[in-house]
């Protein structure tokens, strides 16, 4: 028995030996299809070490990614990723066992011209970027599960129809809630007050409902949100969206 275990043991290490130093491009036809929908194109290094020149979800290309994977326990297994594009760059840990997929420390940027397509905001120009801090994301046999962290917004400026300092606006999400995840908005501006939440549910919902408000006598900010959501009776703009993830 002892010479059995022993075998096994030589057996897995050759096995790791063989998979650390194999270049993953000349057996990635064969592995590709147990991570559909990722698939990866200009592969370098292994598949416990290696890089992409581009990674698609979907066939959405996300850019660049560097990966090391290792065993965290038993019955689990870890991935330290980097993702990077010319508008955005994210690293995380990535965590995968039978029922979950968790991703740990998680941090990155992105840009804002990313974000503005998608509210409408066609009357003005924005520069800036998002901050992302989140201690952990954790789906849970296919549904969102548990947000912890937040977005916040740096050097946000309005550049057109007139150059403002926004300030900054925030989405913190904090663990509270086990029956849907909710990030409340909050904005730190002289020109502009954001409230409002964003809201994750369990049936693969998500839901965006904000309130934006221009300071009394900040008429550029007002012009400039003009096609943001819907007209407020009582002044400003209302965001209401949602959709499925």
């Amino acid at each position: 028995m002892m010479k059995l275990f022993k075998l096994l043991m030589i057996l897995i290490v050759l096995t790791l030996l063989a998979v650390t130093f194999t270049p993953l491009d000349f057996y990635y036809a064969k592995v590709s299809k147990n991570i559909r929908p990722i698939t990866l194109e200009g592969i370098s290094g292994s598949a416990i070490k290696g890089s992409a020149e581009k990674i698609k979800y979907l066939g959405m290309d996300l850019g660049q990614v560097n990966w090391l994977l290792y065993p965290s326990s038993y019955d689990s297994i870890s991935l330290d990723v980097e993702i990077k594009d010319e508008h955005y760059d994210f690293i995380a840990e990535y965590k995968n066992t039978i029922d979950s997929k968790i991703l740990k420390n998680l941090r990155g940027s992105a840009d804002w011209k990313l974000i503005e397509k998608y509210i409408n905001f066609n009357h003005g120009e924005i520069s800036g970027y998002l901050s992302f801090d989140f201690k952990q994301l954790e789906m849970l046999n296919g549904a969102m599960h548990r947000i912890d962290g937040r977005i916040t917004t740096k050097e946000l400026k309005l550049l057109k129809p007139i150059k403002k300092d926004l300030g900054e606006i925030e989405v913190v999400f904090k663990p509270d809630n086990p029956q849907i995840m909710v990030g409340l908005v909050n904005s730190k501006s002289n020109v502009l007050n954001i409230s409002g939440a964003i809201y994750i549910h369990k049936n693969h919902r998500w839901e965006i409902k904000l309130t934006l408000i221009p300071m009394p006598g900040e008429y550029e900010i007002e012009y400039a949100l003009q096609g943001v959501g819907d007209k407020r009776r009582g002044g400003g703009r209302s965001l209401n969206i949602a959709g499925f993830y």
